[in-house]
């Protein structure tokens, strides 16, 4: 079977070299072809992978001019790509070419897509700061919340990664900025996944393409692919059925309160646990009732996990109220509606990630 490596490009006239020699000490046995997408370099890298292409005919060089997206550079490049298994990596040095060989090896055995990650037992990232950690870290969980396929891995970030073509065969794929993986996790036809350590190097020459017009297009990207896959949508049913979780929450607390002259404090335990009691059987029937478990034995572990993941609505939602009533006045109905809301992305967030977690 027939390898096409993708490597999109732009400025990395000092690092292509050095990458090519490597991937054809890697792959020399096998059937391969690497295919160089780039931008219009202003330090003319496609014109050095032109010159290179004439030592390694294996070399295919595709200059794009006035485009400039890492994401739809691959797409190019799958487009006039010939292999049965693609490979998308970058052309810093980053990405091992060693791995290579072991990840066509496990396509073979089977896997629809193997990715090089930075995440599971073995892997590493070399020399990042706590910051850029944390934006790795939180851009994977956005993923998770946002694109629930993309849950089964844990480096769906990840840059350097094979698949068989019958994956993107026939799906429509439109991404936006630098991490494609998503779009294929979210649309491709795949039944089998792992995932290799990697050791993540450090940029020796050139410029990271990571900025803040690259964040702002992955926020884009990601929530874009959350609409079309529908889990907005869901986010939607999840938020109506907490709105009606309000009324019975308000409901109670009233009665209890103003009619029955039950302390508000005390009114507030019972409303919040009956409107805990309601919000899950609108959810399971209704907002995730395609992940989830069928059996009475399912059905109370998922009670369970929603009762535990709402405990905090206890101490944060009675925490805000007191605080801004004995505080600052704020009239008792109006601060349990404040509290309400700074508990309703933990509610999402934790319910989706486990009460409901399966996925189809």
């Amino acid at each position: 079977m027939k390898l096409s490596i993708v490597v999109p490009t732009y400025n990395e006239r000092e690092n292509l070299p050095l990458l090519i020699k490597k991937i054809n000490d890697v792959l020399k046995e096998i059937d391969f072809e690497l295919i160089v997408v780039d931008d219009d370099s202003p330090d003319k890298t496609w014109e050095l992978a032109q010159q290179m292409a004439k030592e390694y005919p294996f070399t295919k060089v595709i200059r794009r001019i006035n485009e400039r997206d890492l994401a739809t550079a691959v797409l190019e490049g799958f487009r006039n790509s010939k292999g049965d298994i693609l490979a998308v990596m970058d052309a810093d040095l980053q990405h091992p070419p060693e791995k290579l060989m072991g990840m066509f090896e496990k396509i073979i055995k089977g896997a629809d897509i193997v990715i090089g990650s930075r995440y599971v037992e073995g892997g590493e990232i070399e020399e990042w700061d706590v910051v850029r950690k944390f934006y790795s870290k939180f851009a994977t969980l956005l993923a998770h919340i946002f694109l629930p396929r993309s849950r089964i891995i844990k480096d769906p970030m990840s840059g350097f990664f094979m698949l068989k073509r019958k994956v993107i065969e026939n799906v429509e794929l439109n991404p936006i900025g630098y991490k494609i993986l998503l779009e294929i996790l979210a649309k491709g036809k795949y039944n089998s996944i792992e995932e290799v350590p990697i050791r993540f190097r450090k940029r020796e020459k050139g410029k990271s393409s990571l900025n803040l017009a690259n964040q702002i297009k992955y926020l884009r990207h990601l929530l874009r692919l959350s609409w079309e896959t529908k889990e907005i949508h869901r986010m939607l049913k999840f938020a109506f059925v907490g709105l009606t979780g309000v009324f019975v929450n308000l409901g109670i607390l009233w009665t209890l309160t103003d009619i029955a002259g039950i302390y508000y404090l005390l009114s507030a335990i019972f409303s919040i646990e009956a409107s805990i009691i309601s919000n899950f059987l609108l959810n399971d029937i209704w907002t995730f009732k395609d992940r989830k478990e069928k059996g009475a034995k399912e059905w109370f572990k998922r009670l369970a996990k929603f009762n535990l993941i709402s405990l905090p609505a206890f101490p944060m939602q009675l925490s805000v109220m007191g605080l801004l009533k004995e505080l600052f006045g704020v009239y008792y109905l109006m601060a349990a509606l404040v509290g309400i809301l700074i508990v309703f992305i933990w509610n999402f967030v934790a319910n989706s990630l486990w009460t409901w977690r399966k996925v189809q």
